[in-house]
Order: C-alpha cells, then structure tokens, then sequence
C-alpha cells in the first residue's frame, strides 16, 4: 500500500500568474511537454495536484493517469478534472508494475521529480517509469548551481549537475535515443515570468530531457 504523503505540493490557490508571477513558469513545463503528448496515453508521475495531468489531456493527450502518493491532492484532481480520459490514483512510484501493465502508456511525463527523491533510488524510479511507458519520457529536474550538494532541510533531496543526471540516463535507458534542453526562468519587463530555452546545460535553471524508449 502506498504511504500516506503529508503533501509539499503547490496549492491550486497559489498558482495564480497575476498574484504569484512566477508560478506561470510551473505551467510552461507541461506547455512544452505537450509537443510529445498530443494523441498519445499518457501516465503523468508524481502529478502532484493533477493540474498538470489536466493541461496535457486538455491540450490534446488521448488520455491521462495522475499518480501520486498524496491521497489528499490525488481525491480532490478525482473531483476537479472530470473526464472519462483522465483519472488519477494513489501509486508508489517506485513500483508502477503493481499497478499498472507493461508498455500501458505510450508517454510518461515526470516533472520535477527527481529531486525529491533519495539519490539510491534514483534508478529503482526510473526502471518503473521505464517498465509503463512504450515509447517516452519526459523527466525535468532543476540544475544544482553549486559545486558540491550540500542538503540544509526541504523537499530536494539532491540537485544534480549536468554530468550527474546525463550519466543516469544513460546508465538507465541504453540504446534509448536521449536528449536534453534547459530551461531558464525569465523575468519579463513588466514583472511577468516566462520560460526560455537554450542547449547550454551547464548553465540552465532546469534540466527537460527526453528519452525516446528503444525496446
């Protein structure tokens, strides 16, 4: 059984781009996901609050399953986004086969999860979103802007650099085609926040790769 999360996630009241501009950035992740979604099945890991889940059926998924450890965010997305393409479950992400078969997704977006989780179980995580998903991944991380990690309290575990989290991909989906853009988070004239892109890992806010799964 999954264990009951005392949830860090975002409120859906605090994601309000006139109030709190910056959380508009939150939104772009999944905007840009979108390119890799539209008719597809989707498993949206670590959906958090199920906004995200909700943005990708809604911008053209086939479908969509949320899953989270939180059965407080996961209850109140069952209420919100009432599809019959998209629900959400309490799953442990570390064991998806239990849950689901395997190949039952075309595409798995997983974002900003990563660093919430312990660095030893990195590639249990990414071996059960592997086993669920036929055909991509979609995994964003923040890039660490220090040297050496050094955990001070919060919910990010380990901050990777770009070495660290190619080097995991790789071990993890070898003979998968992998690739990988950064994400800056942009300050607008106006005080508004937007989302750039650019090929430069080692200086990026956010880490957005793709793994075009080989089987």
């Amino acid at each position: 059984m999954a264990q009951h999360k005392e949830t860090d996630n975002t409120p859906l009241v605090e994601i309000d781009r006139l109030v709190k501009p910056a959380t508009s950035t939150m939104i772009d992740r999944y905007i840009i996901a979108n390119h890799w979604t539209k008719g597809k099945k989707v498993i949206d890991a670590a959906t958090g609050k199920g906004y995200g889940a909700g943005i990708l059926l809604s911008l053209g998924a086939k479908s969509v399953v949320g899953i989270d450890i939180d059965e407080d965010g996961v209850r109140a997305a069952n209420a919100i986004y009432q599809s019959p393409n998209i629900n959400y479950k309490v799953c442990d992400i570390f064991n998806l086969k239990d849950f689901f078969k395997e190949n039952e997704f075309d595409v798995c977006t997983s974002i900003e999860t990563f660093e919430h989780l312990p660095p030893k179980r990195i590639d249990e995580y990414l071996q059960s979103i592997k086993y669920v998903t036929s055909e991509t991944i979609i995994i964003t991380t923040p890039r660490r802007t220090m040297p050496i990690w050094n955990y001070q309290g919060g919910t990010h575990l380990y901050e990777y650099d770009a070495t660290e989290f190619t080097e995991i991909l790789y071990r993890n989906f070898d003979g998968s085609e992998i690739s990988a853009i950064g994400l800056n988070e942009v300050q607008l004239p106006g005080g508004q926040w937007g989302t750039d892109i650019t090929n430069d890992l080692n200086t990026c806010w956010i880490f957005f790769a793709t793994i075009e799964m080989r089987k």
